[in-house]
């Protein structure tokens, strides 16, 4: 073998290590693949988002990534120094203690939530605050009252935001009987969707296409989590459809590739029943196409229960006047830390703050 054909080899062996490093797998602790991980570089900017099976491409090359995703703690690598191709995140120490349940007529769960825009350039806008959910037993209704703070990169992004699509960001910080687990028990019944057991003691939930989530039952530990594409759920129902009525794709009709995520963990009790009050954490993760770009934009939200208590009427007026603070970006971050909320990646958090920078500024002054 000549030199010129060992170098060709060297060449394409180096290449092929080299791509290999832009793609890699988030995997838990129990060696299972993470889906729906926000991946960004050092600035903040958005890198992409794992798949159902946890692979992620890092398309751009960046040598620093930071991973974040609401169960687990928010992770940081170097991809010279990853060899495996594999990245492992640990499970965040967040829970609440358990609470008796006493005969009173109302539910209180206080939830906690956070909105993060980001692009390929980094974060655009920040929505985030507390919430004082009440759930009455006898007519199973819920009620709630918000604080909250958002700011944009310009005002014209935030006001849009806000006004536009404000009210269904904070309706998906509060507590809901209609999780996520019972739109794919629906589904199943329906047929449109099919769940399958595996040797792990997940479900694996599937439509006519492809694997849509996971739903994984821990009686041991008192918890079910869901992991749930319903965008490409909808998508794939949609093309069923007009399958089904013979019409065929325009010519001219562009797909936008989208995903759209929700990840849901609620407690249960031995039978694996849950009530709305047992809520402990949300995740919504909606990705898309930029228009007109090459690039991506994602929408991450977060929420997480942060009280919990069984009251009367009376005592919830009071609780809800104790409540009445208007809050800035400096006690939002202290709250995050009074409740163990998991932090955000420090890249990100700190492209949020100069979202605020006028108003930190402020408080230094």
């Amino acid at each position: 073998m000549n030199k010129k054909n060992i170098l060709l080899i060297l060449v394409v062996l180096c290449c092929q290590v080299a791509l290999g490093q832009q793609r890699l797998q988030v995997i838990d602790t129990d060696g299972l693949p993470i889906p729906y991980v926000c991946v960004t570089d050092a600035r903040g900017a958005l890198v992409g988002t794992t798949d159902e099976e946890g692979w992620v491409e890092n398309k751009k090359g960046a040598k620093d990534l930071y991973f974040s995703h609401i169960a687990f703690q928010a992770t940081n690598i170097q991809t010279d120094n990853l060899a495996s191709g594999r990245v492992v995140m640990r499970d965040v120490d967040f829970g609440l203690d358990e609470v008796t349940v006493k005969p009173k007529e109302l539910a209180y769960i206080q939830t906690y939530y956070r909105l993060i825009y980001l692009d390929d350039e980094g974060p655009l806008y920040f929505r985030g605050g507390v919430i004082d959910n009440t759930y009455e037993f006898a007519n199973k209704k819920s009620k709630s009252k918000k604080r909250n703070l958002s700011r944009g990169e310009n005002g014209l992004l935030r006001f849009l935001i806000s006004t536009l699509v404000g009210r269904y960001i904070d309706q998906l910080g509060q507590v809901s009987d209609n999780t996520t687990y019972k739109q794919v028990l629906n589904g199943a019944k329906a047929g449109e969707l099919t769940l399958v057991g595996d040797s792990l003691g997940r479900q694996i939930i599937s439509d006519s296409i492809c694997t849509l989530g996971y739903i994984d039952t821990d009686l041991a530990a008192g918890l079910r989590t869901t992991s749930f594409n319903k965008w490409a759920y909808s998508a794939h129902k949609k093309e069923a459809e007009q399958r089904a009525k013979g019409k065929e794709k325009k010519k001219n009709q562009v797909d936008r590739h989208r995903e759209e995520s929700f990840y849901e963990v609620y407690r249960i009790d031995e039978e694996g029943r849950s009530r709305v009050d047992d809520f402990v954490m949300r995740q919504m993760h909606v990705s898309a196409d930029q228009t007109g770009s090459d690039g991506r934009y994602v929408i991450l939200l977060q929420a997480y229960t942060t009280a919990r208590n069984y009251i009367d009427k009376k005592e919830l007026k009071q609780t809800r006047k104790e409540n009445e603070v208007e809050m800035d970006i400096r006690e939002l971050r202290q709250f995050e830390e009074a409740h163990n909320i998991p932090e955000l990646p420090p890249n990100v958090k700190a492209a949020v703050d100069k979202l605020f920078e006028k108003e930190l500024g402020k408080e230094k002054n």
